[in-house]
């Protein structure tokens, strides 16, 4: 059995602007046990937050979840959680366009540099957590108008 890690995708609130769609990484290990691993807060602000055990339908309104990779199981959970838990979270006055959709990328980059996953799943994953972005309702009712 492997570990499976899947990008989370939320509804962005107060409105649903593409840029206010929340992003999260979702780790179902071999063990049966799961996490959410992401960053919370706002501009400058961000930090790290781990769920263990936490079911992503009840963090908010979940539109999408994109299987990025099987892990090996001889990965150990807390190598997984602690290469995520690494990845810089960028709140410098030059960062004010990074938010938690980069910093998921960062992260899976750590994850590729580790060889646990493959450069080309992180693209494939990427590019469908843009598309699950840009869905976003109130983006589509601007764009009407």
């Amino acid at each position: 059995m492997s570990h499976r890690l899947f990008i989370l995708v939320y509804r962005g609130d107060p409105l649903d602007y593409s840029e206010y769609r929340h992003t999260a990484l979702y780790v179902q290990f071999a063990s049966q046990k799961r996490s959410i691993l992401h960053i919370l807060g706002t501009q400058g602000l961000y930090r790290y937050v781990e769920y263990p055990e936490a079911d992503p339908m009840e963090l908010g309104d979940l539109v999408r979840a994109v299987p990025v990779a099987d892990l090996s199981a001889s990965v150990e959970e807390d190598e997984i959680r602690e290469t995520v838990a690494r990845t810089p979270v960028r709140n410098g006055y030059l960062d004010l366009e990074w938010n938690c959709q980069h910093w998921v990328g960062d992260a899976l980059a750590r994850l590729v540099d580790r060889s646990w996953v493959a450069g080309t799943e992180r693209a494939d994953a990427i590019d469908k957590m843009t598309d699950a972005c840009l869905e976003a309702h109130d983006d589509q009712l601007l764009a009407a108008q």
